[in-house]
């Protein structure tokens, strides 16, 4: 395996960040986790996200950054896994990216645990078991399975009644103001959600990302999700083989899900980023940088209320490995059509096939 150079900490270069931001303490941390992350040999950098926004430095919203860098010019993707604990699924899809991939045209960056807070929150409102234990490359392994939104104690400061999130949308339930996915694009002197948010998009605008994927999961097609985050247009809605889109990046969505379609079988609705709803990261992200932003859900059992005891990596017809799959697939068919657009390539080479996933375990494609 590679030797993973150890980037140092710096200040971020965005103008508006200065030493008056709210410094979140390491003593003021009370719990964190041990995430296992094993990354493979296309690894070329580590570093932690403080390194784009050093105010995380030291808490449990600090998170692992993967660089994967060809050293060859080109374009720049960045798949987030984990922006919700609950949602495996991006997590793992991240998993298999930096464990597995070599790249041999510019550059990825890889985020596994995006909020990583909410994996050492229990997850309670289907009572899904904190860790499953699957068979790796190497032997046992533990895949984590969070909560929703950021531990209460890594927000430093109490749920309001509301929530006036930075886009100025009003969200009734203010527990979501602990939910990364509402509190975009951040604010350098925010609660530690809104950090976090706000580092998110230094990243971005320090590595240049061309496009970005936050991999999601909702509930199963056959059921309508029971959300309590009062963000849905519409009351209940069908989430699950959606992919959202910023306003610019409709063309390539469109003929990445036609080429997603023909590959797979999958097919898959296209939503525009609603800007009366601010705060996602589909929209935001493409608002605050020149990046496409995207955001894709995947069917997991573990997210509908009438089930119990739901198997969220062996389910019989939405197995971690489809889901995984679809994210992954996406993400390579997205990366080619911002090719044809854009002249520049994106190029992955050793990512699992989408049919090799589906044909095994999802511990074959783990360290």
């Amino acid at each position: 395996m590679k030797r993973i150079r150890k980037s140092a900490t710096h200040f971020s270069s965005l103008g508006f960040v200065t030493l008056t931001c709210l410094l979140l303490s390491a003593s003021a941390w009370t719990k964190s986790i041990d995430l296992d992350i094993r990354p493979g040999d296309g690894v070329t950098d580590q570093r932690k996200l403080s390194y784009y926004f050093p105010p995380l430095e030291g808490s449990n919203l600090d998170t692992d950054v993967y660089i994967l860098d060809s050293g060859k010019p080109g374009a720049t993707g960045l798949p987030l896994g984990g922006t919700h604990g609950n949602e495996m699924a991006g997590s793992v899809a991240a998993h298999v990216a930096l464990e597995n991939s070599v790249l041999t045209e510019r550059k990825l960056s890889v985020m596994p645990y995006t909020t990583r807070s909410a994996q050492s929150v229990k997850e309670t409102r289907n009572h899904i078991d904190s860790r499953h234990l699957i068979q790796s490359r190497s032997g046992e392994r533990y895949l984590t399975y969070g909560d929703r939104r950021t531990d209460p104690v890594d927000q430093q400061s109490e749920d309001p009644d509301s929530y006036k999130n930075p886009g100025g949308y009003v969200l009734k339930n203010g527990k979501e103001s602990r939910n990364l996915n509402r509190t975009y694009p951040g604010k350098p002197d925010g609660t530690g959600t809104e950090q976090l948010a706000f580092a998110i998009i230094a990243l971005i605008l320090k590595e240049q990302v061309d496009f970005s994927l936050d991999m999601h999961e909702a509930n199963t097609p056959e059921t309508d999700k029971q959300d309590d985050g009062d963000y849905r247009p519409g009351g209940n809605k069908r989430l699950s083989y959606t992919l959202v889109s910023h306003p610019r990046g409709l063309e390539i969505a469109s003929f990445a899900l036609l080429a997603m379609e023909e590959d797979t079988h999958i097919s898959m609705k296209l939503e525009e980023s609603n800007t009366m709803y601010r705060g996602l990261s589909h929209l935001e992200i493409g608002d605050a940088t020149s990046c496409l932003s995207y955001l894709s859900e995947s069917p997991n059992p573990g997210q509908d209320r009438s089930r119990r005891n739901a198997d969220v990596v062996s389910d019989s017809k939405y197995p971690l490995t489809h889901r995984v799959g679809m994210h992954l697939r996406l993400f390579k068919h997205i990366a080619d059509a911002y090719a044809d657009y854009n002249n520049k390539t994106l190029k992955i080479e050793k990512l699992p096939e989408y049919q090799d996933l589906l044909a095994g375990e999802i511990g074959q494609f783990l360290n």
